[in-house]
């Protein structure tokens, strides 16, 4: 259990922690809202159910757990790539036409997730629990 619950820790904490740097290294910034922004790269929401799949495969191998947190993964990952892109457009358009009209534009626009920071999350969050699961 303790390989279980290190393995998803580990994996959100990381990318949590690499997206600032990374956003940093790409606009030499960092900022209150670069932290705590949805977005960027890699994707924690993904980290987090792949490597809950992970280490539920890790721990149960093809069993109906890990069937359900498959599931759970590609629901979540469906989102951060298509449903949250869509609302980051409307969110453009809509801060456009407010701007234009002399208001203040207050909709986030940076809330999706390209495909390559979907992949970047899968990647870390299947060695992690790996990597824990060979050394515990």
């Amino acid at each position: 259990m303790t390989e279980f619950t290190l393995s998803i820790f580990i994996s959100w904490a990381l990318v949590n922690i690499l997206k600032p740097i990374i956003t940093w290294l790409k606009k030499g910034q960092l900022t209150k809202s670069t932290i705590i922004t949805s977005g960027g790269m890699p994707s924690a929401h993904t980290s987090l159910v792949v490597s809950l799949s992970s280490a539920l495969f890790l721990e149960t191998g093809f069993s109906l757990l890990f069937c359900i947190g498959l599931v759970l993964s590609f629901i979540v990952i469906y989102d951060a790539l298509h449903v949250r892109s869509v609302v980051e457009e409307h969110s453009k358009v809509l801060n456009r036409l407010l701007k234009e009209r002399g208001e203040d534009p207050t909709l986030a626009e940076s809330v999706g997730h390209t495909p390559a920071e979907v992949l970047v999350s899968m990647v870390i969050s299947i060695i992690i629990p790996v990597v824990i699961y060979s050394f515990l």
